[in-house]
């Protein structure tokens, strides 16, 4: 066992790049037709970072969420996640550079939104075509056959997810005639998962040996309370965890590999101690040996939050392969991160279980969490249940009737079932492979998740897959107007609405002299846009400026001076 020096490549990396050159706005980047300037991530793994070509990262980008722009340094956004419309409200919030190509621009707050008999189960999947040329073709004969749509929707998907979630954004719409009798507006949006069903990973031959071990192995983090009350139940645990390994198939056993990392009080002696992934043969007798190493303690709530965030920020899991962690702890958890247990300040203070849950799941660590005895502080099964609940994991707790080794027995059991499931369903996923006319072996893109693909990235593979990159992609696709399926929303401001309404209602009003009515609508308008507005300007295309919608009325298309 041996104390983990962390490594300041992030830190160096960020020195070679603090003289890149950042772009600077005192305005908020706008479309052509004057429309704030959003960008949708194209796919589920896009990062911003801290400048042009830097490698440290600022941000992870949420699927299907819009960033606004605040200015363009060559092929990079500087982006926010605020909702902003200036570029002090922009800086207010999280800022990072993306790769143009990386990102597509949403120029409205139109968007698309599943409506309630969207869950129902009996129903036609939502269906897109991503040219309209062949759009056109289906609405002339709707023979599906010949023009079908290039994305169906996943209903189980679907109905597994809140209503509102994931709205698909509208880049615009127009009306078109379907079956030379129906007038059906066409909307232009971004799909969620639009790939063909031909989509492919691309792996090359020389590289199948390291995607098959990618695939197949498991690495398995023990994050372990290393204070003196925990002696017992790590010997009890090495015991449980050799006797399963033994009834583990031998492939399964030689492909799996566990590292350690134990943690104490900040005020402790080796207060977080890591030891780097070994054999599975070798590694219950390392935490055995570690039983009798177990000291310290005192203060009941245990930072396990902080060794989490080690875990899966900092922690070295070297050997290719996806990653379980095992996280074991007694007494009380510490309600969020001190900062204080690494030495390399590494882990930020303040972060609760649920982000520290959703920061294991970005990086697909599934998460196992141990109450370790029937004592348990206020705050030990609150976040050792959300941790486990955010990461995708489980979380085992003390029952009547347990004792030590029924627990650590239970804990193996269902740690090795993990192992032997990863191992399992990588191979079953290598049956489906096949080779292409260019020698490439090739997997279909729709039995490769989001885990796999990341564990090819991690191992080095050199692999591509055609019609996009990453796991959940974003394309653009035209999609009939449905009512029971979709249903059209606005995202404004709570109180922007009520000065449209106002604008409407003023404009309706009857009887008011010509100049109240002025006074009246340019103060509606600066509410809506800005003092700063061109009173010469169409009304319309002022407030769609500002609002980024389009409107299906024509109340407003004319100039406040034609009042």
């Amino acid at each position: 066992m041996k104390a983990f020096v962390v490594s300041t490549m992030a830190a160096l990396m960020s020195l070679i790049h603090t003289s890149a050159i950042a772009c600077e706005a005192d305005e908020m980047m706008v479309t052509g037709s004057g429309f704030i300037f959003k960008v949708i991530p194209g796919s589920d793994k896009i990062k911003a970072y801290t400048a042009p070509d830097a490698l440290e990262e600022a941000f992870q980008l949420e699927l299907m969420e819009p960033y606004f722009a605040i200015c363009q340094d060559g092929d990079f956004f500087k982006i926010t996640d605020a909702h902003a419309d200036t570029v002090e409200q922009a800086e207010a919030g999280q800022v990072g550079y993306v790769d143009s190509a990386q990102v597509i621009n949403w120029n409205t707050r139109e968007a698309l939104s599943f409506s309630e008999i969207a869950f129902l189960e009996e129903r036609t999947e939502i269906r897109a075509w991503e040219d309209t040329a062949i759009l056109d073709k289906w609405m002339e004969t709707g023979d599906l056959k010949l023009y079908p749509p290039a994305f169906r929707e996943n209903l189980e998907a679907t109905r597994t997810r809140e209503r509102a979630t994931r709205p698909y954004p509208v880049l615009g719409s127009e009306m078109r005639t379907l079956l030379a009798r129906a007038e059906k507006r066409v909307y232009n949006v971004l799909l969620p998962a639009a790939l063909r069903p031909e989509a492919r990973v691309e792996i090359k031959e020389g590289d199948l040996d390291l995607a098959q071990a990618a695939l197949t192995n498991a690495t398995i983090l023990v994050v372990f309370d290393a204070t003196a009350s925990m002696g017992p139940i790590a010997s009890a645990a090495a015991k449980a965890i050799s006797d399963a390994l033994s009834r583990l198939p031998a492939d399964v056993r030689n492909s799996s590999s566990m590292g350690f990392l134990f943690f104490r009080d900040v005020g402790d002696r080796d207060k977080l101690v890591a030891v780097d992934p070994i054999p599975v043969a070798d590694a219950t007798a390392a935490l055995a040996k570690a039983a009798d190493l177990m000291e310290g303690g005192g203060d009941e709530a245990e930072p396990v939050l902080d060794a989490l965030y080690y875990a899966s920020k900092v922690y070295d899991w070297g050997q290719i392969g996806r990653k379980i962690i095992i996280a074991v702890l007694n007494d009380d958890a510490k309600p969020k991160t001190i900062g204080g247990l690494d030495d390399s300040g590494g882990v930020p203070e303040g972060l609760d279980a649920i982000s520290i849950g959703n920061a294991l799941r970005d990086e697909e660590i599934r998460t196992f969490t141990v109450q370790a005895g029937e004592g348990a502080g206020p705050n030990l099964k609150g976040v050792l249940r959300a941790v486990a609940r955010a990461s995708g994991g489980e979380f085992l707790e003390w029952e009547s009737g347990f004792n030590t080794e029924l627990l650590t027995t239970k804990l193996s059991e269902a740690m090795l079932k993990e192992a032997g499931d990863i191992h399992a369903d990588g191979k079953a996923t290598l049956l489906d492979l096949e080779y292409d006319l260019n020698g490439y072996a090739t997997i279909p893109l729709e039995v490769m998740d989001t885990e796999k693909l990341k564990a090819l990235r991690d191992a080095g593979v050199e692999f591509n897959i055609d019609n996009g990159e990453g796991g959940v992609l974003i394309r653009e696709g035209y999609l009939l107007e449905n009512d029971d399926l979709l249903a059209p929303q606005i995202s404004v401001e709570k109180d922007t609405v009520l000065d449209l309404v106002n604008l409407y209602s003023v404009l309706a009003t009857v009887g008011v002299n010509e100049d109240s009515m002025i006074e009246a609508t340019s103060q509606a308008v600066s509410a809506i846009a800005g003092e700063d507005y061109n009173e010469n300007d169409n009304i319309e295309e002022i407030v769609e400026k500002k609002l980024g919608i389009q409107f299906r009325s024509d109340l407003l298309n004319f100039d406040l001076a034609y009042i």
